[in-house]
């Protein structure tokens, strides 16, 4: 499911943000995934970054601070119908990512035990020939 930064306050005048990427740099600077150029917004306002089921917003040292449900923080974890205000521009969150929920009983059942493995074969005994006049084997004593 995608998630997306829909505008609360003059509807048309401000872009929607789609939630696509793994980070997504807001703000005004050219090299900012998404540009909002007005002038309450810093240059690196800040980022919103993907991770497994949960969706991050993070302020990026911005002049005019980021909200999230009028609180400022440094760092939150967003949920729908959050609202977030990167400078004067109001954002609700819509579709967040979700994990669906699995029931046990859908879930497939463990694999049977390995079975241990056979005992290897024994060694054969080693020759102990040494005491034997007509043996190659030379005893060593210790």
């Amino acid at each position: 499911m995608s998630s997306q930064l829909v505008p609360m306050n003059n509807p048309g005048t401000f872009p929607t943000i789609p939630l696509q990427r793994p980070i997504l740099l807001i703000g005004r600077h050219h090299e900012c995934d998404v540009r909002l150029d007005l002038p309450k917004i810093s240059r690196r306002h800040c980022c919103v970054a993907l991770a497994y089921d949960r969706v991050m917003i993070r302020d990026l040292g911005s002049r005019n601070g980021l909200r999230v449900n009028g609180r400022l923080i440094d760092e939150a974890q967003l949920h729908p119908g959050d609202e977030v205000a990167i400078g004067p521009i109001l954002y609700r969150v819509e579709n967040l990512i979700s994990q669906p929920q699995v029931p046990n009983s859908a879930l497939p059942s463990p694999p049977p035990p390995v079975a241990k493995p056979a005992k290897p074969p024994s060694l054969p005994s080693l020759p102990t020939q040494a005491n034997d006049p007509d043996s190659d084997l030379v005893p060593i004593d210790f």
